[in-house]
């Protein structure tokens, strides 16, 4: 495949008399892969890394969550030993039984934990995909960058976002969201020197 610049000035190929040497970009060319490609690869990245925050910073408020009612819990236990021993008068002792059983019930239905034991492993994998866009990022900006071959990469690792989507199927918190791909534009531009 001809480059850009092997063209206009009649060069050939990379690594062949007249075009650059193997692994060497021409000034101002951005490599083999196409800007469509190029494009595509940024915005997966650009959206994975966001995803990385997003989906620990909704396991890290799990977490908080589960504590709190953890805690609320160890409170409520011990306020219900105090009644046992009738330390309480019977109205904080309904009172006390009615939260602990709100309490079970809301951690039950909620499932804190579970949601974020999902969202923290979502967020790992993401990381992992992340490493694996960079590294594609890199390759598209090669002067030996295949076309097809950064597609059919980006295909793949789009595969894998998407299960990865499917396992933290938790209500979307925008404002969140939002944070977080602020934080991850902020991230490349700064790694990227945009």
């Amino acid at each position: 495949m001809l480059t850009r610049h092997a063209i206009v000035t009649g060069g050939g190929a990379p690594g062949k008399a007249g075009g650059p040497a193997p692994g060497r970009a021409v000034p101002g060319e951005r490599g083999m892969a196409s800007e469509r490609t190029r494009s595509d690869v940024w915005q997966e990245l650009f959206d994975v890394a966001g995803l990385v925050r997003y989906y620990e910073a909704l396991a890290d408020r799990h977490k908080r969550r589960r504590d709190r009612v953890r805690f609320l819990l160890l409170a409520a236990a011990a306020t219900g030993v105090a009644a046992l021993l009738d330390l309480l008068p019977e109205t904080a002792r309904v009172a006390a039984g009615g939260a602990i059983a709100a309490l079970v019930v809301w951690d039950f239905v909620a499932d804190h934990a579970r949601k974020a034991a999902v969202l923290h492993a979502a967020s790992l994998e993401c990381g992992a995909l992340e490493i694996e866009w960079r590294e594609l990022w890199t390759d598209v900006n090669d002067a030996n960058a295949s076309e097809c071959e950064a597609r059919r990469r980006n295909r793949q690792l789009a595969r894998r976002i998407a299960t990865v989507k499917g396992w933290a199927n938790i209500p979307e918190d925008r404002k969140l969201n939002e944070e977080c791909a602020r934080a991850a534009h902020e991230y490349l531009a700064d790694r990227y020197a945009l």
